[in-house]
């Protein structure tokens, strides 16, 4: 009776077949959306009880980075509307967080400035970013998650001059404009360990 030959050893079995690849795994668009939606279940699920959304962060880091500025000049670097704007400085003054005073150079308006309560409250969320990056992104090493940023980076400034780099050079290859630092900053950047340092 013929009996099967024998597999020469040293010879490793062929993978397996991992059958058809999925249409929406090969659109980067699809998988910045799902990872959008990663992101908001981590943040949920670390802080269910986080009152500063990305918006109000994003207003005290920017009010953090550039000093005092008045509700347009605000409105204008980080690209809101300024009717949603209207909500969230009033959110942030009723939390004492922002205080609006007249503008020393013109009496005509008003100009945005952080207080210390703001300031301690941008302290703490930039840390609660820096936890949930690190959860975010734990697959990754170190140098993946730069090689990622500087990726994420490169597209972003192809489409809005605010992601274009300024003139030296960072720790992961480009240096971000200073309309958006502000904005990284109130998330926690995904590249650098550690809690934030008081601003």
């Amino acid at each position: 009776m013929a009996t099967d030959s024998p597999r020469r050893p040293g010879r490793p079995l062929p993978p397996p077949d991992p059958g058809p690849v999925d249409p929406f795994l090969r659109l980067p668009n699809y998988l910045v959306f799902e990872l959008i939606r990663a992101a908001r279940r981590t943040a949920m699920e670390l802080f269910p009880d986080e009152h500063l959304r990305l918006p109000h962060a994003a207003v005290l880091a920017c009010l953090a980075d550039r000093g005092p500025m008045s509700q347009r000049e605000v409105s204008e670097l980080l690209r809101f509307d300024p009717g949603d704007l209207v909500g969230v400085i009033d959110a942030l003054e009723e939390l004492a967080y922002v205080v609006r005073e007249r503008d020393p150079t013109d009496r005509r308006r008003y100009s945005l400035q952080l207080t210390d309560a703001g300031r301690l409250a941008l302290h703490e969320r930039r840390n609660r970013g820096v936890r949930l990056n690190e959860a975010l992104f734990a697959p990754l090493t170190t140098f993946e998650r730069d090689q990622l940023q500087t990726l994420l980076l490169r597209v972003l400034a192809h489409h809005d001059p605010r992601f274009a780099p300024d003139t030296g050079q960072s720790r992961v290859g480009t240096e971000t404009a200073p309309a958006t630092r502000a904005a990284l900053g109130a998330l926690g950047s995904a590249t650098r360990g550690g809690p934030a340092r008081p601003g």
